[in-house]
């Protein structure tokens, strides 16, 4: 009789830990579904992008990106991790392919609440949040034996009445003086904000013929007409 009550006792362990790792799951898919759900009414679509082409499709959760930083830049912030399980959800790429050359792609990334997000935001604005994404530049660029000089700035001027941040990297030749002086200089911009839980990010790539005047980093006219509909997007579908 014990050996029947021991089986008993284990079959019913069995299958409440059964049923404990479906609802896990379960839970999961409905999360995932909700980020998705956002991210689609969020993100850029081609009719934000008149004259620009698809060159990479929706990327959704496979593709996109982990986090709207390398992780080795935000372990170096000190602010919260997003690089990990929870990974974005991504616009398609799109670009303009006559000069100036110009690829744009969105994402959101779901982190565990608000204060997550606005902490994540803060870290990476900060002087030291900018030193980091200075040194992962660098140490990419060595690992890739690419000769070039990098400098990363905060981005100016964003967007006019969003709280919005970011931040510039300029890329140029090894011999160029400055970043921000150089004749053939190239720049990626990430700006971003908080939507309660997501962290909302937009990446323009420019070449080096680019519409950048003068040493400032200010944001470009279509970097923020676009963050701004991000915004108000983000904001009328905020869970």
């Amino acid at each position: 009789m014990l050996a029947v009550w021991l089986v008993l006792a284990a079959a019913a362990t069995l299958a409440a830990g059964c049923a404990g790792n479906t609802a896990s799951a379960s839970d999961a898919t409905s999360r995932q579904a909700r980020v998705r759900a956002f991210a689609a009414e969020v993100n850029l679509h081609a009719s934000d992008l008149p004259g620009f082409k698809i060159v990479a499709g929706a990327m959704g959760e496979p593709g996109a990106l982990p986090s709207p930083l390398p992780r080795e830049a935000e372990v170096c912030d000190g602010g919260p991790l997003i690089n990990g399980a929870r990974r974005g959800v991504a616009s398609a790429v799109f670009q303009q392919q006559h000069a100036p050359i110009q690829t744009v792609v969105s994402a959101v990334y779901p982190t565990r609440d608000p204060s997550v997000a606005s902490t994540y935001i803060a870290a990476a604005d900060s002087a030291s949040g900018r030193r980091c994404i200075q040194r992962e530049e660098i140490r990419r660029s060595d690992a890739a034996r690419v000769q070039r000089k990098s400098e990363v700035v905060a981005l100016d001027q964003p967007a006019a009445d969003a709280p919005v941040s970011g931040a510039r990297v300029w890329r140029c030749l090894v011999s160029d003086h400055a970043c921000n002086g150089s004749p053939v200089r190239s720049f990626t911009d990430r700006l971003w904000f908080a939507a309660g839980r997501y962290v909302v990010v937009l990446v323009y790539i420019a070449g080096p013929r680019n519409e950048a005047k003068g040493p400032e980093s200010l944001a470009l006219p279509l970097e923020r007409r676009l963050i701004a509909r991000l915004y108000r997007r983000a904001q009328a579908h905020k869970p």
